[in-house]
């Protein structure tokens, strides 16, 4: 369904990566006046630009590094930014936070400075979107709710990608005081769907992603027994994109952070059972560790992999995701037009190990 957006130019960094494709698809399928500049340290590919080719008309690429301040002075300025996200990021991977800790907090926390510092430079931006993480809320302790987290929950970080997510969260809610930016900040849970891939910023895929390559492979997904008893909160990139364009341009917001999320945890047998009822030929084979495609911990089930609490987005915008069964239909389908290039065979490291 259409929504009904003000006229926007909006700013995307990262704009190449799984979620923030799905987000730029949306908004420009929702308003046709809409234009958008993706600031991306990739250039785009054969995906990017297949995804991107009914809007084509209407997306700026450009290639720059968010490290480097001078990369924001490529937007071109014909037409005023009005809304900005920035997404730009290096997710967490345990042997990326060894060898670099230092590129891990120059893109996650400079490169957040570096898009604010632009922004306030700005007449015409409206809000400041910041695309956080659920891992802020960290490890379990004795305060921890055993509903659904809140975003007023318990906070923890105990790597340096959730380190670094929580303190730009800070630095844009303070930029946003000192310098009068209308600003925002969205947590996602376990996020799957279209356009997940490999990226110099993500390497660790998600668990339906492994799925569907098992059944592009003819094979059973092979997974440890503790997976079979651990979950999470499951939400595909499509309906993180069908929320964050109307959250983006909402002339008001009740909050300041928001939880994106399915809201509910979901155990691994339950997916499967979805995802079966959907592709009856998919199977699960349990392995030893060392031959997983997939190692879920089974008692990670409470702060960040719990289910994430969203009555604020779904008493502000009335929004409610799909069915998880929904979801992993689109997201196969989406796969199924051309295996290979949407879900493409990993390298062993790449096994989702959490």
């Amino acid at each position: 369904m259409k929504q009904d957006y003000p006229q926007t130019r909006v700013l995307v960094t990262g704009g190449c990566g799984f979620v923030m494709s799905n987000v730029i698809r949306n908004l420009l399928a929702a308003n046709l006046d809409a234009t958008v500049v993706s600031l991306d340290i990739n250039a785009t590919d054969r995906l990017t630009q297949e995804f991107f080719d009914p809007f084509s008309d209407r997306i700026t690429h450009i290639q720059g590094d968010v490290r480097q301040p001078s990369s924001f002075n490529l937007i071109p300025n014909d037409q005023p930014i009005t809304h900005v996200v920035h997404a730009a990021m290096i997710a967490h991977q345990p042997q990326w936070e060894r060898e670099h800790p230092d590129k891990v907090l120059e893109v996650n926390i400079m490169g957040t400075v570096n898009a604010l510092e632009w922004t306030r430079t700005q007449p015409n931006i409206m809000r400041f979107l910041y695309v956080s993480s659920g891992d802020v809320y960290g490890e379990p302790n004795a305060e921890t709710s055993q509903k659904p987290h809140l975003e007023t929950g318990t906070l923890d970080q105990p790597e340096l990608y959730a380190i670094s997510k929580y303190a730009s969260e800070q630095i844009v809610r303070r930029y946003g005081d000192i310098f009068n930016l209308d600003t925002a900040t969205v947590r996602f849970s376990g996020v799957f769907g279209p356009m997940e891939r490999p990226t110099p910023g993500r390497s660790i895929m998600a668990m339906p992603y492994h799925m569907v390559r098992a059944v592009i492979e003819n094979r059973p997904l092979r997974v440890t027994a503790g997976t079979l008893q651990a979950g999470a909160d499951f939400i595909s990139s499509e309906d993180i994109g069908s929320i964050l364009p109307r959250l983006l341009v909402s002339p008001t917001l009740s909050h300041d952070i928001y939880n994106v999320a399915y809201g509910q945890f979901t155990a691994v047998p339950d997916v499967f059972e979805s995802f079966k009822s959907i592709v009856p030929e998919f199977d699960h084979e349990v392995v030893i560790p060392e031959l997983a495609d997939v190692i879920r911990d089974p008692s990670r089930r409470l702060a960040r992999w719990n289910a994430y609490d969203i009555g604020r987005l779904s008493s502000e915008f009335d929004w409610q995701p799909r069915p998880i069964a929904e979801q992993l239909a689109s997201y196969f389908q989406w796969v199924m037009q051309d295996p290979e290039l949407h879900c493409p065979r990993l390298p062993q490291e790449n096994l989702l190990n959490v």
